[in-house]
């Protein structure tokens, strides 16, 4: 090549062309590096790299090395198949997905060439006949798959890829592209900066406002801006559903434990800075194990999603709800003026536990149990704070349903106990460590003995005797309930068998019935195997039940004591008048019986308004021919006044406390009700 053309060619436009490191390949070129790489271009086709091994590895550690824009700090050469000599330039450049490569340019090595003096080029060439470089070069809009733009200083749209112009439309200025005003003065002011940026930012598309990543880099002669964008609205889409995952409920959309511990982390940095309460509320559903086992998860599921929806609208605003997994949740509140307000949540939640929820087309009925712990009081450290809520909430658990308790220094020694218990519980039953205590039941108007309750004792090998208010509800949650309830019947119906050929007159025999007991689908079908192998008459048999477990499915429950009534059972609803049964309702359950809690017997002839729920109870029953018995009768003007009202029946410790097998038919002798053959 003469002197003369290699000038020429060092004023045509320049050779540029990408070069992928990591497949050695050129993705794209423009018409002047795809005339001087044509055998190159062919050979690469055929399987041949582009560059050898040595500077393929050589350049791979600078562009890993190297921020993106930033060039080569060396050059390599290149000869041209008609001999011109080139030194190639190499910047770096994103391939878009993490991968890097290179924007080069071939430069020509004037070095070798004699340069011929201004007369003789201008006697050879005029400028006339020289290219005039554009400020546009049309490189970028060569680009098939690269969503690349150049704009000049000014932000000024210079050209830009077919993929660019596709994805954003033929817009003139860089502000264009952003879907906030403040995002777009803030880039350009870094642009000012000339600052290589790689951020991800919302733009505005033709799809929409959407999440792109935004690579930019700099002309070293003229300062124009090179912009590479990636559509990462996917990746972001999936990162916001991962972060869903891990750290909201699927079924009820509310945040879990994850983000609970952040939010209980930051209450405590904010209480300890400055000197301020804050307490959590730890819930959890009673007997929700029946519900879900007998009626199926998908009812379960239902069911968790309207008690979830009812506690948001009984917290304050300012409050957080939490689902911990199964039946569990947690309220927390911070900024706390006193215990109060974390007791108040409380009984709001178990004032609208009254109202039944829809599920399945079924009205069903659950209560909570609720431990509340607050900060400082309580615990100084979340680990703690949550543990003694929780055994604050096994307190309210084991003491009845539809509770709550505050955290008292014992509790945690209890929760210890009560997991030792539930440890024992089945080894207990195979080794039958239960007994049965009977309390008579007498009635009014002649004092005689006409029934007995029976109530189950656990007497432990270590601990001695343990009480069914610490067993019963572990029984329930881990399924022995079950066969602990069918050993409970076997075992009155056995006594009751006993007593009749020991002589006893025929009295009633009462069991009382678990929520989960209640939902077994054979219940029906046991009692009545049980009774034909003890050889029991139905009509001296009695089952008492709640009224939240006849509520919790109210049709279920109507079906279920029409069958125990075709057996000729005797049926009672236990501690009338805590529950929340319907009136209606009431008048379709087959029943024969009433039992008044003793918390309304109490204060009897002290509380005018006890008196008035006992007498109107006691009208009631006798509207609706229902015999009425009261439990807890320890006075004789309790006594009285129970006679004075129309009440039939009593049981309490003013004729005896539960009683063993034997002693029961002591005390049965003194009452003249045993008739010797």
């Amino acid at each position: 090549m003469t002197d003369l053309s290699m000038l020429v060619h060092a004023k045509m436009p320049l050779a540029a062309w990408i070069i992928d490191i990591e497949q050695s390949s050129v993705p794209w070129c423009n018409d002047a590096a795809e005339a001087l790489l044509a055998d190159s271009l062919n050979d690469i086709k055929s399987g041949q790299r582009l560059i050898g091994d040595a500077l393929q590895k050589r350049l791979s550690l600078y562009i890993e090395a190297l921020e993106l824009g930033e060039e080569l700090p060396f050059k390599w050469p290149y000869v041209s198949k008609d001999g011109a000599r080139y030194k190639v330039i190499g910047s770096v450049i994103s391939l878009g997905n993490g991968r890097r490569g290179l924007s080069v340019e071939a430069h020509p090595d004037l070095s070798h060439v004699s340069l011929p003096t201004p007369t003789s080029i201008t006697a050879s060439i005029t400028s006339s006949t020289l290219p005039r470089a554009p400020e546009s070069s049309g490189l970028l809009t060569q680009f098939r798959t690269l969503s690349f733009a150049a704009f000049n200083p000014k932000g000024e749209m210079i050209e830009a890829s077919e993929c660019f112009i596709g994805v954003f439309g033929d817009i003139q200025y860089i502000r264009d592209l952003f879907a906030v005003s403040g995002a777009a003065n803030s880039f350009i002011q870094r642009l000012e900066r000339l600052e290589c940026l790689s951020q991800e930012i919302r733009l505005s598309s033709k799809q929409g406002v959407r999440w792109y990543k935004v690579e930019v880099s700099y002309h070293h002669l003229n300062n124009n801006v090179y912009l590479l964008t990636h559509d990462i609205q996917e990746e972001r889409d999936h990162e916001v559903a991962l972060y869903r995952l891990n750290n909201y409920d699927s079924l009820t959309l509310l945040p879990n434990r994850n983000l609970l511990y952040q939010q209980l982390e930051s209450a405590l940095v904010n209480a300890r800075k400055r000197e301020r309460e804050f307490g959590l509320l730890y819930i959890d559903l009673d007997s929700f194990k029946v519900i879900n086992d007998n009626f199926g998860h998908r009812v379960g599921d239902e069911l968790i999603q309207r008690v979830a929806e009812r506690i948001k609208t009984c917290i304050p605003p300012r409050a957080c709800l939490y689902r911990l997994g199964g039946d569990e949740f947690v309220v927390v509140l911070e900024n706390t003026t006193g215990i109060e307000e974390l007791q108040n949540i409380a009984e709001s939640i178990m004032q609208n536990a009254s109202n039944t929820y829809l599920v399945a087309k079924m009205e069903m009925m659950i209560t909570a149990s609720i431990g509340i712990a607050s900060y400082p009081q309580h615990a100084d450290d979340i680990d703690n704070l949550l543990k003694n809520a929780d055994a604050a909430m096994y307190r309210a658990k084991s003491t009845g349903h539809n509770m709550y308790f505050v955290y008292e220094n014992n509790m945690a020694e209890n929760i210890d106990a009560h997991l030792t218990l539930g440890g024992g519980l089945r080894k207990a039953i195979e080794e039958e460590q239960f007994v049965l205590h009977y309390q008579p039941k007498i009635r009014l108007c002649d004092e005689e003995v006409v029934g007995a309750e029976a109530l189950i004792r656990w007497v432990h090998p270590e601990l001695g005797m343990i009480s069914p208010d610490q067993f019963i509800p572990l029984a329930e949650e881990s399924g022995l309930i079950l066969p602990l309830g069918e050993w409970v019947i076997r075992r009155a119906c056995r006594q009751l068998k006993e007593w009749r050929e020991s002589g006893v007159a025929p009295i009633k025999m009462s069991v009382n019935l678990s929520s989960r007991q209640f939902m077994q689908a054979d219940l029906v079908d046991m009692v009545e195997r049980v009774l034909q192998e003890t050889g029991v008459e139905p009509e001296y048999f009695e089952l008492e039940l709640t009224e939240s477990m006849l509520m919790a499915d109210a049709q279920q429950s109507i079906d279920k004591l029409h069958g125990f009534r075709k057996l000729g059972l005797t049926l009672s609803i236990d501690d009338f008048g805590t529950g929340y049964s319907s009136l209606a309702y009431l008048k379709k359950f087959p029943i024969q019986t009433l039992k008044i809690d003793r918390s309304f017997i109490n204060d009897l002839g002290l509380d005018s308004d006890n008196d008035a729920i006992v007498k109107a109870t006691i009208a009631m029953a006798k509207s609706l021919n229902l015999k009425v018995i009261a439990e807890g009768v320890e006075t004789r003007s309790q006594f009285d006044l129970l006679d004075g009202y129309g009440c039939q029946e009593v049981q309490g410790y003013l004729f005896s406390k539960p009683l063993c097998g034997e002693d029961f038919l002591r005390y049965m002798s003194s009452q003249n009700v045993v008739t010797f053959a």
